[in-house]
């Protein structure tokens, strides 16, 4: 009779799994007209170049090959706006109100935003580079392949969101809530947190040595460690 066979043990990696991301690809443009954007309109290919969209209903809009430079988005409606192959630069905002909305292949780069409310969202190849954000809400949102880059971030909320192949490169996040989170090759090696909520959510990605000890008194409390 054959002996079972042993199974071989999984092979150690060193890492995480970068994010596949894949940058914007803006062709031809035309020059868009903010004023005639109404909520579910279709746009492709157009060029907004400080557009103030100050107050302007958006809701279930869809853009695809767009580049938007220093729009004003204050008091807009984007619940459901659907982004797709769009760059979006030095967007300045007291609040983006963008839930359940769709991204990707998109970049947001140099921008500055009070709070983000971004819960329900789906990012799939999303670069957020260079910006800063008070509040950025992503509670149950799912992100797949996701960079943030040289971000700092007061308080990043992914409380109960999915996560796989998300890398947050050289930002300073004040306090991460992974509250519920569940995460795949999330990569937190380069980043500066400060408070965790939520530790039980960490499962699933990658720190440094150094990292861990900073996490470990409030790990220790987290499961109830006595240390003497």
């Amino acid at each position: 009779m054959t002996p079972p066979r042993t199974p071989r043990p999984a092979a150690t990696r060193s890492g995480p799994a970068a994010p596949r991301v894949s940058p914007a690809v803006l062709g031809h443009l035309v020059p868009g007209d903010a004023a005639g954007i109404e909520p579910g309109d279709l746009h492709d290919g157009e060029d907004y170049d400080s557009p103030d969209l100050t107050g302007a209903g958006l809701a279930g809009a869809s853009f695809t090959g767009c580049r938007f430079h220093r729009p004003t988005l204050d008091g807009a409606d984007l619940r459901g706006v659907r982004l797709a192959e769009c760059t979006l630069s030095e967007v300045d905002a007291a609040e983006l109100v963008a839930p359940r909305s769709s991204w990707r292949d998109v970049e947001l780069t140099r921008s500055r935003l009070g709070s983000a409310e971004l819960y329900e969202a789906t990012f799939r190849s999303v670069t957020l580079a260079d910006s800063k954000i008070s509040y950025l809400n992503a509670r149950t949102a799912t992100w797949t392949d996701v960079r943030l880059s040289q971000c700092v971030l007061e308080e990043l909320d992914l409380g109960h969101a999915a996560l796989t192949r998300v890398a947050l490169d050289q930002c300073r996040i004040g306090t991460l809530d992974v509250t519920g989170a569940t995460m795949v090759d999330v990569d937190l090696r380069t980043a500066e947190i400060g408070t965790v909520k939520g530790l039980a959510g960490l499962a699933g990605a990658w720190v440094t040595s150094d990292q861990l000890v900073l996490l470990a008194p409030a790990l220790a409390d987290h499961l109830g460690l006595l240390v003497g």
